[in-house]
């Protein structure tokens, strides 16, 4: 079949650019290609995993002998009608908030440099700076396993930290409402934002942003430094000295190394401070 590839490897599908390769591996570009991807998918009887842009998942580096659908590029388009924006699951997040604030839209600025996709960053309710894509997010289109697209609204979706209730359906699209405001204004908010993202996160390097969710009453980078953690590498992967919650590819990181790291943290964490850190990055065919 024309959209599907044998033997990928999946270096450059994912944040980490560590290893892993996808026995098939598609990326639809639009709904109908993706109809057909699946349909492919269930005559062949292979397992599948969907993926956006790769910003918070960790493949291992055996062969995932299965189906990879990457959705980065999937219905790439924005459509605004007065304070309303309808954007395509593909579409990165940063490149949604750009638009919005050239349009005089506010709402979403603070979540602006969250790596992802719009689609990625509503299935798992991606927020910032205390605010979450959730607060202005109206309704969204989605595919069920069953095949059938229909729309879910806001009241019918349930949001909690960097989770949903979508997990069981492919997210189309979203519409977001959102309020008029000034885009110089808003400008220098996401300049702002920006800013505070470069000085306070190793961006320079590959990661897939925090690795752990936020304990109860607490911080994970604060416990994983209270730990004299900051530094410890396993190969090329390092608990980053900027922030503790972010672990890095130095450059030849293999997904082992990075794997060995996270587990290596939760576990010092746990005997030192007794909170069982959990994972917010996927682990995917470890």
């Amino acid at each position: 079949m024309k959209l599907i590839s044998e033997n990928i490897p999946l270096t450059d599908f994912y944040f980490y650019r560590a290893g892993g390769i996808a026995r098939y591996l598609a990326r639809p570009k639009t709904t109908e290609e993706l109809f057909e991807v699946l349909k492919w998918q269930q005559w062949k009887g292979c397992p599948h995993i969907v993926i956006g842009a790769g910003s918070n998942v960790l493949f291992s580096d055996d062969l995932f002998e299965g189906l990879v659908i990457v959705l980065e590029g999937l219905n790439r388009w924005i459509i605004k009608s007065s304070n309303r924006v309808i954007c395509g699951a593909g579409v990165p997040l940063h490149c949604l908030i750009e638009f919005t604030a050239s349009s005089g839209l506010s709402g979403l600025e603070n979540l602006y440099g969250i790596p992802g996709s719009t689609g990625g960053s509503c299935l798992m309710n991606a927020g910032a700076f205390g605010s979450e894509i959730a607060d202005n997010l109206e309704e969204v289109e989605v595919l069920s396993s069953e095949g059938h697209v229909f729309k879910l609204s806001r009241e019918e979706i349930e949001f909690g930290y960097r989770k949903s209730s979508l997990g069981e359906h492919i997210i189309l699209s979203a519409e977001f409402a959102l309020k008029y405001a000034d885009p110089l204004s808003l400008r220098k908010k996401i300049d702002l934002t920006a800013s505070q993202r470069n000085e306070k996160q190793p961006v320079e390097f590959c990661s897939c942003g925090s690795v752990f969710k936020r304990p109860e009453n607490n911080y994970a980078g604060t416990l994983i430094e209270s730990c004299g953690l900051k530094g410890l590498r396993i190969g090329d992967a390092e608990v980053s000295e900027k922030h503790a919650n972010f672990i890095i590819n130095k450059g030849n990181a293999s997904s082992s190394d990075i794997y060995r790291l996270i587990k290596y943290v939760k576990d010092v964490v746990y005997r030192q401070k007794g909170t069982l850190l959990q994972e917010e990055v996927k682990l995917i065919n470890f």
